[in-house]
């Protein structure tokens, strides 16, 4: 049976419009989502660096672990260990010029909480990196903590006069009601540095004097409490201090209480002296019956308590804790994101399937390119999150708080997802490859073992998801279990 000419010109204009679109327009979209979602990727661990620790920073700058000033607990370790007690102590008096005019005193500052940090102005290290990281904060706290104030101390003022801090100031876009800078006597504020905040501070001399490094201090930001007593400190080059900092502004953590108070003895324009104690291991279980030791070394060089690889052995519940501790709320949230585009992938999936199953080649080339999409935006946001997971907490991954059962099923599933993941876009590529090029049987062939595969990875990727955050039977739950 011979098709009429109009009936042979029409069927031709569908063919050539069908072409046009699963060609051209398909190629141009994908590559365009591509860039769209890869500039995506980069915006964000480009940031990501900028928060990162500087690797670099001067050995002239004192990097400390961190720690809050609140109750002095014992440190657990296989050996003997220090354990510092800081003063809880109301701050000196005190009165600086400040930058846009006016001074700044202890009494000013009373009745807000208020956070102090050190820099100066031609430092090479990483005061800019702080200063950057201050001006994040109180554009943050003009939003849920208006009452707030920074002030940030110049610990070169001999070079950062008002004039000098006032354009230092402008550059970091800094908020004059909330954020102040102040200069003054270098005797005075050093005094106070020490003193006060018991913080190290010196100018550097001789053969360590160099342009940029003129001064050595301490990289740690002090929380300052109502009443003028320092409550906390931070360790700025680290994002896991400025996130916790940042929740403790905000209100989502509780604001730190003070601590035991110290005495100190006539000020004498050195460093203050800091009891500490060094404690047996045990004794942090109350085992042991070791006499304590008192000794009183100066603050300029401090414990690197915190400095331990996490990733050395700990249970899957201590990880999991200190992940939550140090995560920025945003990316806590990304694993659930993460879940629901997998849920979208499956769906997207099955209902092509189907619309193929049903003879809608349409419905079916439409529908498999948004599942397509949908596990590029998954493989993105996988991606960001595992960047942003290793930069806060230097963890790889989350553990797995099931029990030894669970645990086997748990690895059981997540390897070969883990192995058919990197498999999937190859697949999947080959797949579309075929069909714009009209290789239909190689490519009916090739989707018959590419689907199952795809929808094993999605599919496992929500059961993973729901194993790693929501599972029941953690290793304690049993054990109370059995014990009951």
């Amino acid at each position: 049976m011979q098709l009429k000419q109009p009936e042979v010109t029409e069927n031709l204009l569908i063919h050539a419009r069908r072409q046009a679109m699963s060609r051209s327009s398909f190629i141009i979209g994908l590559v365009l989502w591509t860039l769209v979602l890869g500039a995506l990727y980069l915006v964000t661990v480009r940031k990501l660096s900028r928060d990162a620790p500087v690797a670099g920073a001067s050995a002239q700058q004192v990097d400390e672990p961190s720690s809050e000033l609140s109750e002095t607990e014992p440190i657990e370790a296989t050996q003997k260990t220090v354990t510092i007690s800081f003063p809880s102590q109301e701050l000196p008096e005190f009165e600086f010029p400040e930058c846009m005019g006016g001074t700044v005193s202890r009494d000013s500052l009373k009745g807000h909480r208020w956070l102090a940090n050190f820099i100066f102005t031609r430092c090479a290290g990483p005061c800019p990196l702080m200063t950057r990281d201050i001006s994040e904060l109180q554009r943050q706290a003009a939003k849920s903590n208006a009452d707030f104030r920074f002030v940030t101390f110049s610990v070169d003022p001999a070079y950062d006069t008002v004039e000098v801090l006032r354009k230092y100031a402008e550059t970091f876009q800094a908020d004059h009601a909330r954020w102040k800078f102040v200069t003054g006597n270098e005797e005075a504020i050093h005094d106070l540095i020490r003193r006060g905040f018991t913080q190290y501070v010196q100018p550097n001399l001789g053969d360590l004097r160099k342009p940029g490094f003129e001064v050595a201090h301490s990289n740690r930001a002090v929380l300052v409490n109502e009443n003028g007593i320092p409550v906390g400190s931070f360790v700025m080059t680290i994002p896991g201090d400025v996130a916790k900092l940042r929740r403790i502004i905000e209100g989502k953590d509780d604001f730190p209480e003070p601590g035991p108070g110290i005495s100190f003895s006539a000020a004498t324009g050195e460093n203050p002296s800091v009891p500490l104690t060094l404690v047996p291991a045990e004794d942090a279980h109350g085992d042991s019956d070791e006499t304590e030791e008192t000794k009183t070394p100066s603050t300029d060089k401090m414990p690197d308590s915190e400095t331990a690889d996490p990733t050395t052995s700990e249970t899957p519940q201590a990880r999991n804790r200190k992940i939550d501790e140090r995560l920025p709320a945003w990316a806590a949230r990304m694993p659930s994101i993460n879940a629901g585009l997998n849920s979208a992938s499956i769906l997207l999936l099955l209902s092509g399937l189907a619309a193929i199953k049903a003879g809608r080649k349409i419905r079916h080339r439409n529908l498999m390119i948004a599942a397509f999409l949908v596990s590029v935006a998954f493989l993105i946001c996988y991606l960001t999150y595992h960047e942003v997971l290793y930069r806060f907490t230097e963890y790889r991954g989350r553990g797995f708080e099931g029990g030894v059962v669970a645990t086997r099923v748990y690895f059981s599933i997540l390897i070969p997802h883990v192995i058919l993941a990197a498999v999937v876009p190859v697949l999947a590529l080959r797949v579309f490859y075929l069909a714009f090029r009209e290789r239909w049987s190689e490519h009916r062939r090739l989707a018959k073992m590419t689907l199952p595969i795809w929808l094993f990875v999605s599919i496992t990727g929500v059961i993973i998801y729901g194993m790693l955050y929501h599972w029941p039977w953690t290793t304690e739950t049993v054990a109370m279990s059995v014990a009951q």
